[in-house]
């Protein structure tokens, strides 16, 4: 009854402020970026839940379970290098004075700013749906798996309860993910910390963990193979070196230019606010991780193996249930339920305005919609692939770590040059753009086609090398598609630029207030 309670006081304090967060949703760009206003403390409580997803809470500790500490290697050493790093894009990302509003539109400022229609932007926009609807698919499995726990409900039921948390979390876009955020955020240090004390004081302490691990020989699943003494200590575990380092580079490269990341730079009111929220949620994941680690590890001290059936994913809803007083047990189950609702409102949102404001209303521009049908119909996308997500998680997989690993690697084969280049490279053009994500996207799928150990280094290598040799035998990039990232003054004419790439998605969504269209300024850009 006390989990049924606490997680009830939940679902009303998330409804409450996802209502009251839609009064601050008027524009396009409240709704995507929060209008460029984001303050520090909301910005490190955003980051940070959108950081701590169900690959994190679940997946993770679920592969400490079965691998022992190189699970730490894999997936929280790349994905803190890639957080370390990440000030690097946020610093230039933030500078214009005018920021993008999204990823693909920022593509198409700094690649393609004279197209009326953005061909770099819509392919941006379709790699960004697929990613992003995997994602949220892998979430609605995790909150399932959860919310069955507490309920009782058989998981393909359960599943169904998640749309509740998308719809009201992503009703008032940005700011509506970014307030319930940060109280996820709260639920989901709180609950972690207990759980981990609970686990390390049901274990005997650290030491005892450590020794257990060391000497274990039982196998993952009860009449499954046994696994090699001494794995679980070792660094490499059993994956073996070269999959374990392909796993570290496809959560370290492709965390870094993900688009939720570079998206979240954009929100921030300065560049300042845009570096310290960053450094500030790492000392908050700092905090998280320590004890999920405790609880991954010492998990296998106190379930030595798991049912024929059960993943691994299970293990810490059963270690929560079993070894935990109900109230820690019950805040520590409600902070799983809140990693996945803010990874997943999240990602919803960029799912969402991906294939209909980056696509469909890139293609086609001739449509007129005032901000408040815009908004609306961003809502309406938003439910329709919020259904898909759940019924598509009937049947979950069999991972959420993997799952996350699989889409960082192709984010980071697709975007890197043109998030990294793109931000410190004036020389790096629009056809290097083209070739950087059209070769980074088909030699990744080609590569795991294949079964390469390492298919984001073969893919990254093969995107770079083409970008090299593409940018060189072509012309140089306009200075109004990079002077905005490079000066901080800059001309006249790419602030026009700028404006006219931004003014043509404004006469897509015509200002509610005086209903007036923005005209091109034709005599000074010409689109073409």
């Amino acid at each position: 009854m006390i989990y049924l309670i606490v997680f009830g006081f939940y679902v009303a304090f998330i409804i409450w402020t996802s209502i009251r967060s839609l009064r601050q949703a008027e524009s396009m760009s409240d709704f995507t970026t929060g209008g460029h206003r984001m303050g520090l403390m909301l910005g490190i409580g955003t980051t940070t839940a959108t950081w701590v997803s169900v690959a994190s809470v679940m997946g993770v500790p679920g592969y400490l379970y079965s691998n022992g500490v190189s699970a730490i290697i894999g997936w929280v050493a790349g994905w803190f290098l890639a957080t370390s790093l990440i000030p690097i894009v946020a610093y230039k990302i933030r500078r214009p004075a005018t920021p993008a509003r999204t990823f693909p539109e920022y593509i198409h400022l700094r690649f393609e700013p004279f197209r009326k229609v953005s061909h770099l932007r819509t392919i941006v926009g379709a790699i960004m749906f697929i990613g992003y609807f995997l994602f949220v698919h892998l979430q609605v499995v995790g909150f399932g798996i959860v919310f069955s726990t507490i309920t009782g409900i058989d998981y393909k039921y359960a599943i169904f309860a998640f749309l509740i948390f998308l719809i009201f979390t992503s009703i008032g876009g940005f700011w509506s993910v970014a307030a319930t955020d940060t109280l996820n955020t709260t639920l989901i240090l709180v609950g972690i910390i207990l759980g981990g004390g609970t686990v390390l004081a049901a274990t005997g302490g650290w030491d005892n963990i450590v020794n257990n691990i060391s000497a274990t020989t039982s196998p993952t699943n009860i009449g499954g193979d046994e696994i090699p003494e001494g794995s679980m200590i070792s660094p490499v575990g059993t994956f073996g070196l070269g999959a374990l380092f392909a796993i570290f580079m496809s959560n370290a490269v492709g965390s870094i230019v993900s688009p939720h990341w570079v998206t979240r730079m954009l929100a921030p009111k300065n560049i300042k606010v845009a570096v310290m929220q960053i450094m500030g949620s790492v000392i908050v994941l700092t905090a998280i991780f320590i004890p999920l680690i405790i609880m991954g590890l010492g998990a296998k001290t106190l379930i030595p193996s798991l049912p024929a059936d059960q993943s691994t994913d299970y293990i810490i809803p059963v270690i929560i249930q079993e070894y935990t007083p109900p109230l820690v047990g019950a805040l520590t189950l409600v902070a799983l339920c809140a990693a996945a609702v803010s990874s997943a409102n999240s990602m919803l949102l960029h799912c969402a305005t991906s294939v209909y404001y980056d696509v469909y209303l890139n293609v086609f521009s001739q449509k007129k919609l005032s901000e408040k049908k815009f908004n609306m119909n961003l809502r309406v996308g938003m439910f329709i692939i919020a259904v898909i997500a759940v019924i598509s998680a009937i049947t979950p997989p069999w991972f959420l770590a993997m799952g996350y690993t699989y889409v960082y690697g192709g984010f980071g084969a697709v975007f890197f040059a043109v998030v990294i280049l793109g931000l410190y490279w004036k020389r790096m053009n629009r056809a290097g753009a083209y070739v950087s994500m059209l070769v980074g996207f088909f030699s990744y799928i080609a590569a795991h086609i294949a079964g390469a150990t390492n298919p984001i280094l073969i893919a990254l290598a093969a995107s770079l090398i083409g970008v090299l040799l593409t940018v060189f035998f072509t012309k140089k990039s306009p200075v109004e598609a990079y002077e905005s990232y490079f000066e901080a003054e800059v001309s006249k004419s790419t602030k026009l630029t700028i404006d006219n790439v931004q003014n043509k998605s404004d006469t897509v969504v015509i200002n509610d207030e005086d209903k007036k269209m923005h005209e091109f300024n034709t005599e000074l850009i010409d689109f073409n």
